[in-house]
């Protein structure tokens, strides 16, 4: 299993895309399914995800996701599929509001089986 926690993450307001990423690991390649995309690193790693709509993926506000408090993204590689599940964490009128979602493709680039996970604490 290999775990990115990190405090980077960029929201970019007038796009909708929120992107967190973790250290500087050289990137080879991505994979884009259903607005989510995976940067992967030299190792198959991911080192990078990206969150395209993400105000409606998440069904909140574009300002609110200014103001993220936690992200965490498990992602789980079989030999068939790659599965994104992916839990945020804002708070809005004092209160700490939950969203998640999750995302599936096939591996179609016959990524090696693993479970992954990325956490932003901010």
């Amino acid at each position: 299993m290999f775990n990115t926690r990190t405090k980077n993450y960029d929201y970019d307001l007038q796009t909708d895309s929120v992107f967190f990423y973790g250290s500087g690991r050289k990137y080879v390649s991505s994979i884009e399914f259903e607005g989510i995309i995976l940067d992967l690193g030299e190792d198959n790693d991911v080192i990078n995800l990206e969150i395209l709509d993400a105000s409606k993926k998440f069904h909140v506000s574009k300002p609110e996701l200014l103001k993220i408090q936690h992200f965490d993204a498990t992602i789980d590689i079989s030999p068939e599929d790659i599965k994104v599940s992916m839990n945020l964490e804002i708070v809005k009128r004092n209160k700490t509001l939950s969203k998640f979602i999750e995302a599936l493709t096939a591996n179609i680039l016959n990524l090696p089986s693993g479970t992954q996970g990325i956490a932003v604490t901010c």
